[in-house]
């Protein structure tokens, strides 16, 4: 038995003519009714009832059509996914880098890679080059990011895919002023150490929220030392219009912290990395007053319970606001305080 006797089996049940199935299948008579002779043989059981006036499908052959038809579908099917395996449509693809790779090179190689090879699953690693090396020689990765120079192996091929220079600034020594102590209304218990932003964190994992113009914005784990590169590689690394130069990317981010990355030209506040809970009397990245609680939207500079109340009961009784500017629909809500929240606040 095989796909093409099944074939024919279609064809004929379809047709219920000898003459016109043979005529469909671009062959003769004679050998199509020897290959469905043989096809009923092997099974042992008849499939159609042969009579001068033509042929009827039997009980097992009505049985047995759709079966037939499924099972050519999925040798199609079988046959379409090992062309697109082939192709490098599907499939995984490993690829383990260096740190500076993630500066620049790696997200945006990512964001054309998953634009033209949607169905490819990524799995991304950081090493350093020796280990990356020996992953490619022992097949744990398919690609490595290394920079030059690299050891050299026969057996893995070596293409340069980007070139550089590296600029050596002296940081300027701090002000005198810097160092001489400040007065300050926290009072800290003996022994207790000062408070520090930037340190990595003691927590061995820390959960950070990635959002704004990264490939697949949401809620990531990282490692406890873990920095802003680092969350937007998680991230799947930031989409084309992503505005780099308002980033540190080498700050520390901490567990419960939010990462903005903005769009080239989009106005949002100074602070992109903060706390879930916006410390500073407003929020970290742009609010949408479509989605945002009554207690969300007081974090704005002057948005009282009253007028965060009268902006939830506007877009509830008259649907949302299709920009900013709508937001003069609310009553509290004049040019002075429109202008104060644009960069704030997105619909």
């Amino acid at each position: 038995m095989n796909l093409k006797q099944l074939h024919q089996f279609i064809v004929l049940s379809e047709t219920l003519s000898f003459t016109t199935a043979a005529a469909r299948l671009s062959m003769s008579q004679p050998p199509l009714s020897v290959s469905i002779r043989l096809l009923e043989d092997e099974i042992g059981e008849r499939l159609f009832e042969r009579s001068t006036g033509g042929v009827q499908l039997t009980a097992v052959g009505q049985g047995l059509i759709e079966h037939a038809r499924r099972t050519l579908f999925h040798a199609e099917q079988f046959r379409q996914t090992a062309r697109m395996v082939a192709g490098g449509q599907v499939g995984t693809l490993r690829i383990s880098f260096v740190a500076s790779s993630t500066i620049s090179l790696l997200p945006k190689a990512i964001a054309h890679f998953r634009a033209d090879h949607p169905k490819v699953d990524l799995r991304l690693s950081e090493a350093g080059t020796n280990a990356i090396m020996g992953g490619l020689l022992d097949g744990l990765i398919d690609i490595g990011l290394v920079r030059s120079p690299t050891p050299n192996y026969p057996s893995v091929a070596t293409v340069i895919v980007c070139s550089g220079a590296v600029w050596l600034v002296r940081t300027p020594p701090p002000a005198t002023e810097a160092s001489l102590p400040r007065a300050t209304s926290t009072t800290l218990g003996a022994g207790a150490p000062p408070a520090t932003a930037l340190l990595p964190s003691t927590q061995a994992v820390v959960l950070v929220h990635v959002a704004g113009a990264v490939v697949e914005p949401g809620v990531y784990e990282l490692s406890g030392d873990a920095r802003v590169r680092d969350a937007i590689v998680a991230a799947g690394g930031p989409t084309e219009t992503a505005d780099w130069n308002a980033l540190n990317l080498a700050a520390v981010v901490g567990d419960g912290v939010k990462v903005y990355v903005p769009s080239v030209g989009e106005v949002v506040p100074p602070s992109l990395i903060a706390p879930a809970s916006p410390v500073s009397g407003q929020p970290s990245a742009p609010i949408d007053v479509n989605v945002a609680t009554a207690a969300e939207l007081e974090a704005l500079p002057g948005v009282g319970p009253a007028t965060a109340a009268a902006i939830v009961t506007e877009r509830e009784r008259n649907g949302p606001f299709v920009g900013v500017d709508d937001l003069d629909r609310v009553s509290g809500i004049g040019p002075a305080k429109l202008d104060a929240l644009r960069g704030l606040v997105t619909t």
